[in-house]
């Protein structure tokens, strides 16, 4: 049969094959890009996995760790602070002392009027006087027993020889013999006389002594080279001792050359804290003024309110720029030099281990570390490693530990792979 079509007709049949086959190219040309840009990010994917960096491994090294412990807010103190009380009852004489005054030991501050423990200490020299006047009485009276003693002696040795003649009888010898010892009796006694009054000088003396002890305590003495930062007396005052350590003192003196800095040191830091450490002083309204001492002393034993360890500095202060009071910030410098020590990141605590990833066989392995010192200093924060443990000790046994070598290959990042993972990155050194 044949087919016959207008023109119109022929030349839409042939504008729609001519669509169709546009329509289908372009789906393949389509499906072919697709395919194309499937295979190119699985081509990419697999290159960046291939290219993928090795965890960075490190290696203990011989480092100077160190802490960086900072308080603020901290008084200057005198090296030494004594407030001055009078001992004695009186009345101020005179004053040659002020406030701001540099004084030298012993240096007089003030003079007391004491009237009536003068009197008191001319009636004790009075008694003294009296006491080695009766010793020499004593003494006296020892020299004539002595004589009266020395010629009944003699006496009687004679009588004796002249009885053993006959001439005397039994009775005349015997009573000079008692003559004789009457004699011994009274010297004796006179001895005995002359010690009771040397107690006595004693004793007046030692009253005497008391009371001049006392009238010292009439002069007011600085106790050491310093400052007088307080008085409170003028000419005429009457003072009297203070109650138990109340009452207003006469004087307070410190002494400013060197000052003291005291410092509590936290519990959890207090270990690291030792005499000698560095320790930078800056005080608050001199903030360009900043000041190295060392570390003088501490309490060695935490207070049990606050749990902080208390420590000295001791600050020379020859021109007296540093004034009592003072608020201050420190910082003190705790250092281990020359110990082994790791990155920080790669070292981990959790609960009561610590540890790092050892890398064996290009594989994680946690290793359990003991530690020292964990340094603070911006850029170089490290941690002083001491103790490894070697390997899993059996059950009931204590683990096994040694020194680090430097030669252990360990993570530097040790939070950033799971433990048996592969690293890719170098094992212990060779």
């Amino acid at each position: 049969m044949r087919f016959s079509c207008s023109q119109s007709t022929c030349a839409a049949v042939r504008q729609g094959s001519i669509l169709i086959v546009a329509t289908t190219s372009a789906a393949l040309v389509a499906a072919g890009c697709d395919g194309q840009r499937a295979a190119s990010s699985d081509q990419a994917t697999q290159a960046a996995a291939t290219e993928a960096p090795a965890p960075k491994v490190v290696h203990p090294e011989k480092k100077n760790v160190r802490r960086l412990i900072e308080r603020p807010g901290f008084n200057i103190e005198a090296y030494e602070w004594t407030p001055l009380y009078a001992r004695i009852p009186g009345y101020v004489q005179k004053w040659t002392a002020d406030i701001g005054d540099r004084v030298r030991k012993d240096d007089l501050l003030a003079e007391l009027y004491v009237p009536d423990m003068d009197a008191e200490l001319k009636q004790k020299e009075a008694g003294v006087r009296q006491a080695s006047s009766e010793i020499e009485q004593a003494e006296t009276v020892i020299l004539r027993a002595q004589a009266e003693l020395d010629r009944a002696r003699s006496q009687f040795e004679r009588l004796s020889r002249v009885e053993r003649s006959g001439v005397l009888d039994k009775e005349q010898v015997d009573e000079t013999r008692l003559g004789f010892k009457a004699a011994e009796a009274t010297l004796a006694k006179a001895k005995a006389d002359v010690s009771v009054a040397r107690t006595r000088l004693d004793v007046a003396k030692a009253d005497r002594d008391h009371v001049q002890a006392l009238m010292l305590y009439a002069k007011i003495r600085a106790p050491f080279d310093g400052v007088v930062t307080r008085r409170s007396i003028n000419t005429g005052d009457f003072v009297q001792p203070a109650d138990a350590g109340k009452g207003n003192s006469l004087f307070v003196v410190q002494n400013v050359d060197p000052v003291r800095v005291f410092v509590n040191i936290q519990e959890a830091e207090a270990f690291w804290v030792q005499n000698g450490d560095t320790a930078l002083i800056r005080p608050q309204k001199l903030q360009a003024l900043e000041l190295k001492a060392k570390v003088t002393r501490t309490s060695r034993s935490l207070e049990p309110e606050t749990r902080t360890l208390r420590t000295e500095i001791d600050l020379p202060n020859p021109e007296g720029q540093l004034l009592p009071g003072m608020y201050v910030n420190v910082t003190i410098i705790a250092e281990h030099k020359n110990v082994w020590a790791l990155p920080a990141t790669a070292v981990l605590t959790k609960g009561d281990e610590t540890f790092c990833y050892r890398v064996e066989n290009d594989k994680a392995v946690r290793m359990p570390i003991q530690v020292g010192l964990r340094g603070n200093e911006k850029d170089k924060e490290l941690v002083e490693v001491l103790k490894k443990q070697i390997m899993q000790s059996p059950a009931g046994e204590e683990p096994r530990w040694e020194d680090f070598s430097g030669d252990e290959a360990i993570l530097a990042d040790a939070g950033s792979q799971p433990e048996g993972q592969a690293t890719g990155g170098p094992s212990e050194k060779k």
